[in-house]
């Protein structure tokens, strides 16, 4: 690899440094450098300036300088460029931007000797299904929410995989997750770990009415369907989808809600196959 792109998170790299360091380097090692053109003029580097068709068309890789919220937002408006991403993190402790600021030019120098791995991570489509046809609302890397955004009043919800029934819940909420996600919200909704590196999708209900209310994992060709069953009008008024935290989408009492395994995934950089069990432990406080 010697082509990049870089795409830094403003919030997290507020004056530029780090993207301007790694310019640096790039330079020095006879790389190809493609940058937003708010970016280069900003650093003084119009030479670099890219439109975004040639960015991501033209690059073997995109540099994204931020936090795991950056990473999933670059995956998801990356994914049909199919373009490999290397996360170096600028914020707290995160399972997707691995390589830590310290760690970026010597990841780097890995990275233009070829190595290098490259894991695909599956990602789910989330699609509503109006007058028995399909519209594509988004596609998540982490996980889909689906959720009152207002007064706390539990939601009833049928779930159907491969048009069969499996459950009714009355809970906060349902979360469909990707291994990538299983240690975000699902995580904290009390759903399992999954090794990143696999292809399957989690059921987790959050803050169900019940004792014995367990997660359902499922292989990646099942098809998961969500309806609101039998809820108030008034309670469905503000019922959304949200895909990995960031998009989200009201929904209505009588739309079903179709969550598949996404024909495209998203495509990290890592120099280190055990990198998620490593920092898996620091999250754990194990260390």
């Amino acid at each position: 690899m010697n082509k990049f792109v870089i795409i830094p998170n403003l919030t997290k790299d507020k004056k530029l440094e780090t993207t301007k360091l790694i310019v640096d380097w790039l330079e020095k090692n006879d790389c190809k450098i493609c940058l937003p053109a708010q970016i280069a003029n900003y650093i003084n580097k119009q030479q670099y300036s890219c439109s975004e068709s040639d960015m991501y068309n033209n690059a073997d890789c995109a540099i994204v300088l931020g936090g795991d919220g950056t990473i999933l937002n670059a995956a998801r408006n990356l994914i049909k460029y199919d373009l490999p991403i290397l996360g170096v993190n600028l914020g707290n402790l995160g399972f997707l931007a691995e390589v830590e600021k310290k760690d970026a030019l010597s990841t780097l120098s890995k990275i233009i000797k070829g190595d290098y791995y490259v894991q695909r991570r599956m990602m789910l489509d989330v699609k509503r299904l109006i007058n028995d046809k399909e519209d594509l609302i988004g596609v998540a890397l982490n996980d889909i929410v689906i959720a009152r955004t207002s007064i706390s009043r539990m939601m009833k919800y049928s779930i159907y995989v491969n048009d069969g029934h499996v459950n009714n819940y009355s809970a906060d909420g349902i979360i469909v997750s990707t291994p990538t996600g299983s240690t975000a919200y699902n995580l904290s909704a009390g759903g399992p770990i999954l090794d990143p590196k696999n292809e399957m999708m989690v059921i987790t209900p959050i803050c169900p009415h019940t004792l014995m209310s367990r997660s359902i994992v499922l292989s990646k060709n099942d098809v998961v369907k969500i309806s609101l069953e039998n809820n108030r009008k008034s309670w469905n008024d503000d019922t959304m989808i949200t895909i990995d935290g960031q998009e989200s989408f009201n929904i209505d009492q009588k739309d079903k809600i179709i969550i598949s395994n996404s024909y495209k995934s998203a495509k990290l950089i890592t120099c280190n196959k055990n990198g998620f069990y490593t920092i898996l432990k620091k999250k754990l406080g194990n260390c």
